[in-house]
């Protein structure tokens, strides 16, 4: 049940917090642990920012990731633009260490509530919206949105399990490991072209 869910998703976050105290990870490590690690965009994503950018089309990274992670990974790629804005976990630091982050946290089970909470959702008004998730309940910011057209595309980790889920859910379905945004892009540039 979706309470479960919920229950078990804000235990496994709030361990990870304390998990990163008692660590006490440091925010001047971000960029090393990012070096370190094998967070990579996927294939094609610098260039469909940069196309974003060059058409001044804003940019919303909505994530249960942390804020200053996402920022410092968008930098290393040399695509952090003006025209992002990022709604994520933010952390909070003390002298250089985590020190806690900021509620309401975003897991997969709250992106709904904290998406009718901001204010982006509620002041920005478009005429096409591209939403891309990896999860079919990323298809929830859509609701808080205001928009005339929507295209939807979902980047679906397991077809075999998840495939006529996501088929049902998203106009477009990307399967498989690590698909790239050549899709995503060919979309941006057709918005692009009939405006």
């Amino acid at each position: 049940p979706e309470e479960v869910r919920r229950e078990s998703d804000h235990r496994w976050f709030t361990r990870m917090l304390d998990i990163y105290e008692e660590q006490g990870i440091s925010k001047s490590l971000i960029p090393e642990m990012l070096e370190k690690s094998t967070c990579r965009l996927r294939p094609g994503v610098a260039d469909f920012l940069a196309l974003a950018r060059d058409h001044n089309i804003p940019v919303l990274v909505f994530s249960g990731g942390i804020r200053d992670v996402i920022v410092k990974l968008l930098e290393r790629e040399r695509c952090m633009y003006d025209n992002i804005t990022i709604i994520a976990n933010n952390f909070k630091w003390e002298n250089d260490k985590f020190a806690g982050a900021e509620e309401p946290y975003i897991t997969a089970c709250t992106k709904l509530e904290v998406a009718k909470q901001n204010k982006y959702f509620s002041e920005v008004v478009r005429d096409n919206v591209l939403l891309l998730g990896d999860m079919v309940s990323d298809l929830a910011m859509g609701a808080c949105a205001q928009y005339k057209e929507m295209v939807s595309v979902g980047f679906c980790r397991d077809p075999e399990k998840d495939g006529d889920r996501y088929k049902e859910s998203f106009s477009v379905m990307m399967a498989g490991g690590n698909p790239g945004f050549e899709v995503p892009a060919k979309i941006l540039k057709d918005i692009v072209s009939s405006t």
